[in-house]
């Protein structure tokens, strides 16, 4: 059985767990709303130590909401601010909410008859839960949501972009930003100023997975959209048809849905939390076995630099993944404040992720096109962009340093550096360094330090006997200590000096 194999079941056994729990759960709060409402017409009886007018005043409105009176919900916000004025917060609390849950009206807190009991943790509690408020992580969220739309609008006008990458790659990076951003108003209780935004990003949910696969599919040459791959949005039509109920409701339905008042969230929350699982985790798998195939296909290949960033982002992916799942977990098995937690890590992922790909596509724009130049030689072509050296003359430059370093030897010189390299090449230390950067994609210390080690390895080839020392081969090849030697030889061959001396006697004999 395969790594995958084991991986697939793995997580084939935790959606069915977490269904399960799923169920559990919906029992348990649909138990939990019958008793609150049994609750909510008794309303227990208050007992308040204060001035006598208002007392009375208070027992009249409990009076009334306990016998159901036709204006209670009005009582309940007297109820609501009797209580604040007398400091008695904790039945404060419980009336606030009250009147909050029949009316939607959150203004109810902005009362100056709250001011008595602002620096309590029940007022904090409702603060927390209702007001708008922004925190600097909240504006992290934001700025990073931000950042997202604009790649999406400088990326999709990008002429250079390969035309499917640069779509792909956009609606990616918009769903994200999309995503982060009704998370900044579920944090900053911004929602319920925009009541429609209610689950805005779910209708996308299940699109990650496969535009993140055609995405990499798109960078491949030659690629092209068939008729048969409309099939992976067959599961978002459905997800749609899905949502559409919650979607065409007026506000107020949606501020049920959202203070939990109204049971059906939960069966939304169930079926959008479970698709996207299943989602995620078949187009793991999908991608993961599509760049195997092609890490394969291309190695060796010079496109092959071109890939590391995908390895990146598809790591990114499953770390969100796996975190994804984890706060569902967290969430049905009721584990406090420790969700909440997970849920952060989860869309601090997503903001690395989005963060990684504009900056990506900042620092070389050319992974979302047909052609690719690597970071290495884009750095070096920026830095000798006013550079006076012609084609011809690099050219004959580059013939010139091949005859000194293959014919003449230069690298058994222990003291050669490039302003002595430049000398002999009759040229500036500038042009010497530029030839080598652009013609042999290293640097000085780099080329010399090959041609040493080859050298060298020529020698122990040679000297069949075993005659010479390690330390009189590092003086040959131009080192000057033993120590230096080992370190280039290890960093050339992946093995020392000695250990291959070893391994060529064995093939001798």
């Amino acid at each position: 059985m395969t790594i995958q194999t084991k991986i697939l079941i793995f997580f084939l056994s935790l959606f069915i767990l977490v269904n399960k729990l799923t169920a559990q759960v919906l029992d348990e709060n649909i138990s939990f709303k019958n008793q609150q409402t049994e609750i909510d017409s008794l309303l227990n009886e208050v007992n308040i130590d204060s001035d006598m007018n208002q007392l009375e005043l208070l027992v009249l409105y409990n009076d009334a909401a306990n016998n159901n009176h036709p204006d209670s919900i009005n009582i309940y916000k007297k109820l609501a601010l009797l209580n604040a004025e007398l400091e008695q917060p904790k039945d404060a609390l419980k009336y606030t909410k009250m009147y909050i849950n029949n009316t939607f009206d959150f203004s109810i807190l902005k009362d100056k008859s709250f001011d008595s009991i602002n620096n309590t943790e029940e007022y904090k509690q409702l603060d927390k839960e209702f007001n708008f408020n922004v925190s600097g992580l909240a504006f992290v969220y934001f700025y990073t949501a931000l950042i997202g739309f604009f790649f999406m609008l400088a990326i999709s006008i990008n002429k250079k972009a390969k035309p499917y990458a640069k779509i792909l790659i956009s609606i990616f990076v918009g769903i994200q930003s999309l995503f982060i951003l009704e998370f900044v108003l579920y944090m900053t209780n911004a929602r319920y100023e925009f009541p429609h935004t209610y689950r805005m990003s779910s209708i996308a949910v299940l699109l990650l997975g496969p535009l993140l696969l055609f995405y990499f599919k798109s960078l491949s040459s030659g690629f092209k959209f068939k008729i048969k791959d409309v099939l992976h949005l067959l599961p978002t039509l459905g997800l749609l048809f899905f949502l559409i109920p919650i979607y065409i409701l007026p506000a107020n339905e949606k501020f049920k849905m959202m203070l939990g008042i109204n049971e059906l969230y939960i069966n939304y929350d169930i079926g959008i939390f479970s698709t996207k699982v299943l989602s995620l985790i078949i187009y793991t798998f999908l991608i993961n076995s599509f760049l195997k195939k092609r890490k394969k296909s291309i190695e060796g290949h010079p496109e092959s630099l071109k890939r590391n960033w995908e390895s990146s982002i598809f790591n990114i992916y499953v770390a969100y993944i796996v975190s994804y799942v984890l706060y569902g977990v967290s969430i049905l098995t009721q584990i406090g404040q420790l969700s909440m937690v997970i849920y952060h890590i989860m869309v601090a992922l997503m903001c690395f992720m989005l963060i990684y790909i504009v900056y990506m596509g900042y620092v070389q724009p050319d992974i979302f096109s047909n052609t690719h130049i690597p970071l290495k030689k884009r750095l070096f072509s920026e830095k000798y962009k006013k550079s006076g050296l012609t084609d011809n003359l690099s050219n004959e430059l580059k013939e010139n340093l091949i005859k000194l370093l293959v014919e003449d030897k230069i690298f058994k010189e222990s003291s050669i550096n490039l302003e002595t390299l430049a000398l002999k090449l009759n040229t500036t230390r500038h042009n010497a360094s530029q030839i080598i950067n652009e013609h042999f994609k290293m640097n000085f210390f780099e080329l010399i330090n090959k041609f040493r080690i080859n050298e060298a390895i020529k020698i122990l080839e040679e000297d069949v006997n075993g005659n010479l020392n390690i330390i009189d081969i590092a003086y040959e090849v131009g080192y000057n200590n033993k120590v230096t030697f080992n370190k280039a030889f290890k960093k050339e061959t992946n093995t020392t000096p000695s250990e291959y001396i070893s391994t060529s006697l064995k093939k001798t004999t």
